[in-house]
């Protein structure tokens, strides 16, 4: 059993990470700004970082937190904040000791115009979010050897799940059926790999507990048509009539597929998913029917 430092706990990633780890054998330490975290911290604060790691004395480290807003999220400039801030945090963590650490990066670090990505295509991030989260990637992972730690990346692809704010394609969906009311989309048949929040949960636990360093795309392995997913959650909302197909035109540099190589998570972390998206779709609606 490792004692798991995780920040982003209260994110839609990180609710489901808790009990992941947990189910893993591992005691959980929870750090950030909540006050219901173990730790209360607020991460971009050097000083308060450095001394919340010495209380903390985990051996492991799980960093999701990260600037999230689902409005601004890819052009902040928090994003160099939490570049800076994530840098310090691995840094203290190795300094107190630690051994272990997986930081959430993701697949808009890429270059988008490479449909099919492995850990060895070419960045070239559209975003400020993707430079910030790449440019901290590539230092953590050429770093790791200086700082006495194994480090893994973990490029997290299009993850969904219960509780997703107004801004994102799972949570303004279901909420618009809930509500009757139609819902304009593209066409949808860009193909995107989905992955369940709670596999993907399973898949960073997986990967802590392995020897994977360096990057490590994190996604099912396997694209669909967006249009699959909302066709989906509409039939099983019984609203496939709201559904508006092709009323809102696609951005010009929206890419046709953006389809991950898993080869690394699934043959050196172990993992395979649990959810297809029919299930997957189904276990979330049965959470937000509960939480109602």
């Amino acid at each position: 059993m490792a004692r798991v430092l995780l920040t982003g706990v209260t994110g839609l990633i990180g609710r489901a990470t808790a009990p992941a780890l947990t189910e893993a054998g591992h005691e959980v330490v929870t750090l950030g700004r909540n006050p219901a975290c173990d730790i209360p911290c607020d991460i971009l604060d050097p000083n308060a970082t450095a001394t919340a790691l010495e209380t903390a004395r985990a051996s492991h480290l799980l960093h999701l937190a990260w600037h999230d807003g689902p409005r601004d999220r890819w052009t902040s400039k928090a994003n160099l904040d939490w570049m800076a801030a994530t840098l310090h945090l691995v840094q203290e963590f190795a300094r107190s000791g630690g051994q272990r650490a997986v930081c959430a990066g993701s697949c808009a670090e890429y270059d988008w115009s490479v449909p099919e990505l492995t850990e060895t295509s070419p960045l070239r991030p559209r975003t400020l979010y993707g430079a910030a989260k790449a440019g901290t990637g590539l230092a953590l992972c050429a770093g790791q050897d200086a700082l006495g730690i194994s480090l893994a990346w973990a490029r997290i692809f299009f993850v969904y799940g219960p509780g997703e704010p107004p801004g994102r394609l799972f949570g303004d969906l279901i909420s618009n059926l809930k509500a009757g009311q139609p819902v304009d989309c593209t066409d949808g048949v860009q193909e995107r790999d989905f992955l369940h929040v709670g596999d993907l949960a399973r898949a960073l636990s997986q990967l802590l507990d392995s020897d994977v360093t360096g990057a490590a795309n994190v996604a099912s392995g396997t694209a669909i048509p967006v249009r699959t997913l909302v066709d989906e959650v509409a039939k099983q909302m019984h609203h496939p009539d709201l559904i508006r197909l092709g009323a809102i035109a696609r951005a010009a540099n929206d890419p046709d597929r953006l389809a991950a190589d898993v080869t690394r998570l699934r043959e050196e972390a172990g993992f395979t998913p649990h959810h297809d998206i029919a299930s997957g779709v189904a276990d979330i609606l049965r959470v937000e029917e509960g939480q109602m």
